[in-house]
């Protein structure tokens, strides 16, 4: 499951020929159900996403798709924003509920499951979540409480983490050429590009001194003040590129968005199938590169990681040069909206800062390794990219 969620706002740009809604981010509290076991839970991870759901909301939830009430549910171990539980038939079929914490909007459900539908129209080497009918023929239903609550199909496999990473290279490009062919003229993007950093979350609405005071005052931030100070510094730094490469006119297309490894399912050394849509933006193309490549950069020995990585993404997914040039930075970008987005959470009281503040180490940790290896990774990339347009040549 996904394990950043960039939050819901609006935004002018077209999808393919659409733009954006206002979608409100909200709280939901939810109890542990007493007829569930409890999920085990890492005491050092940090505390973050809603697993479990009350059990009416939950039944209701089951009731639009299912008609028995013979049906036994199980916490998952992932997510940030929405309830996710394993549902399992009298006669053995599983399945994945998933009770959006959609903020009582359901834009950003049915712009989800537009994509997914039209990604399932293409040809594809693995299988994207694929939404069971309910029993009215929809493949998301609205609950009494405002959520918006779908079944899913299991998807076979393990997350890949680093395993077979030039296999899940060429998926991710697999995946970023299908994407730049779907079209959604109908429907706003709720999600801001990476690119407008300060509106990845409501609490902090696009105002930069917003995050930069909280950083600066909130006392609980000094338990890792040297990272936490360092990634601001590189944040000042990366607004003043922003406006430069913002001249540049990147390429942009619907991205995933989030499409890292442990978004990514394997059987043995093959990509079976992508999970986690719902947080696709209409944004810079070479993101879904470099959100993949944000995590590999926080492995022990990255730069072999992320050559096999952009051998198999080069298969499917071309850069031009500007894209290729423009990768570390949108790798860091990537890692200071985590920052910014789960200061955000904090201050709107969704999370405790230690789901931040557990991390800014790490976090830090992966912006000084793409600071001081730069140009072995555009050459990395650059190579990769020339060698796959001469074979095709």
């Amino acid at each position: 499951m996904a394990l950043l969620a960039r939050s819901v706002r609006s935004h002018s740009r077209p999808v393919g020929a659409g733009s954006r809604p206002v979608v409100a981010a909200r709280k939901c509290v939810v109890a542990l159900s007493s007829s569930a076991p409890a999920t085990t839970v890492n005491p050092s991870a940090p505390k973050t996403g809603q697993h479990t759901v009350e059990d009416s909301l939950r039944d209701e939830a089951l009731s639009y798709f299912f008609n028995s009430s013979d049906l036994k549910t199980t916490p998952t171990t992932g997510g940030v924003n929405n309830v996710v539980q394993y549902v399992e038939t009298s006669n053995g079929e599983r399945y994945i509920l998933r009770i959006y914490n959609n903020g009582n909007k359901s834009e950003k459900v049915r712009f989800e499951h537009e994509i997914l539908r039209q990604l399932a129209q293409q040809q594809l080497s693995f299988q994207v979540p694929r939404a069971l009918s309910s029993k009215a023929g929809r493949p998301h239903e609205l609950l009494s409480n405002g959520a918006e609550a779908c079944i899913f199909h299991i998807i076979p496999g393990t997350l890949a983490k680093t395993t077979s990473p030039e296999e899940v290279g060429r998926a991710t490009g697999e995946l970023c050429s299908a994407m730049g062919k779907v079209r959604i003229d109908n429907m706003k993007a709720p999600i801001p590009p990476y690119f407008e950093l300060f509106k990845v979350h409501h609490a902090i609405g696009g105002d930069a001194d917003v995050f930069y005071r909280e950083v600066a005052n909130n006392p609980d931030f000094n338990v890792c003040r040297e990272a936490i100070d360092f990634l601001v510094s590189e944040i000042r730094k990366i607004e003043e590129k922003l406006a430069i490469y913002l001249q540049q006119d990147l390429p942009m297309q619907l991205i995933h968005g989030d499409l890292h490894y442990d978004n990514v399912m394997v059987v043995e050394d093959t990509v079976s199938g992508l999970l986690d849509f719902e947080f696709c933006a209409y944004d810079w193309r070479a993101m879904e590169l470099a959100v993949a490549l944000s995590k590999y950069v926080g492995e022990d020995d990255p730069l072999p990681l992320c050559e096999r990585f952009v051998s198999g993404f080069a298969q499917h997914g071309q850069l031009t040069d500007a894209e290729i040039a423009a990768i570390p930075d949108l790798v860091n970008l990537r890692i200071f909206s985590n920052a910014v987005y789960f200061t955000g959470r904090a201050i709107a009281g969704e999370d405790s800062l230690e789901s931040l503040t557990s991390r800014a180490g790490s976090y830090a940790k992966r912006v000084r390794w793409v600071n001081a290896n730069r140009g072995a990774l555009v050459a990395v990339i650059r190579e990769k990219m020339a060698t796959l347009v001469e074979a095709r040549a």
